[in-house]
């Protein structure tokens, strides 16, 4: 894997990049950084990753000031032509997912499709804002490095995989972090969502039981989307069960 920095207006940013082929652009949850996608790393002998640290993660600057989930789409669509990328998949992970529904929105031309892994278009129940609430809490509170600790926990079983897990995580800026969390609770696409014509993979937890409204609500809004529950899971789909999560982009991807 290759870490490339890229700078613009001031900040730096940093892709690590691996493969070659179809490119897929994986975009993280917060408070983990690029190494959200670590069990992904064996689609490169087909594809090409590109894993962005969203600012304040891992090696890229940190946010000065609050901002949007649709200026992070702009962010990202600037940036990757600089890396020689055109029209990859967008793979967004939980919030990740929903700069990925942004980014198909509004550049429809320069994506090949969605995969939405435990995403949602807007935060609509108790249970997710009480998690924003908190994780939001926590950030203002200085408490990145038991955020990091507990989502690393929550995500690999791994001792050796959970220690290099945190280590990434605890880089994050407290301050980008509070924004980011903000930025996602406050985001809401749900109405747009029949104007993506790409097609989308949905990804869900089958023990995710608090998350299958958004599922539904996600496959019944996109035109072109297709629903996978992934048996035996929660949330943690990306880590807990990548051997079917990324045989399914492979499918996808190929179809695609």
């Amino acid at each position: 894997m290759e870490q490339i920095l890229v700078h613009q207006d001031g900040k730096q940013f940093a892709f690590h990049i691996s493969g070659k082929g179809q490119p897929l652009l994986c975009i993280h949850a917060p408070c983990i950084g690029s190494i959200n996608f670590v069990y992904q790393q064996t689609l490169a002998d087909t594809y090409q990753l590109i894993v962005p640290d969203l600012p304040g993660h891992g090696d890229s600057s940190p946010m000065e000031k609050p901002y949007s989930i649709r200026e992070l789409a702009e962010r990202l669509h600037k940036l990757i032509p600089s890396l020689g990328i055109e029209r990859p998949f967008i793979l967004g992970y939980s919030q990740g997912a929903s700069i990925a529904l942004e980014y198909c929105l509004r550049y429809p031309d320069h994506a090949r499709g969605g995969i939405l892994v435990s995403g949602f278009s807007e935060v609509n129940d108790l249970y997710l804002h009480g998690r924003f609430w908190m994780a939001r809490a926590l950030s203002m509170l200085h408490g990145v490095p038991l955020l990091a600790r507990s989502i690393a926990s929550s995500h690999v079983n791994s001792p050796e995989m959970r220690e290099k897990w945190t280590a990434h995580a605890s880089k994050t800026d407290p301050t980008s972090l509070k924004y980011l969390y903000t930025a996602g609770h406050r985001y809401q696409c749900t109405e747009r969502l029949g104007n993506i014509q790409l097609p989308i993979l949905l990804a869900y937890g089958g023990q995710d039981k608090r998350m299958h409204h958004y599922a539904q609500m996600l496959t019944l809004k996109l035109p072109k989307a297709r629903l996978e529950i992934i048996p035996n899971v929660k949330h943690q789909v990306i880590t807990k069960a990548a051997p079917a999560l990324n045989q399914l982009c492979r499918t996808f991807m190929e179809e695609g």
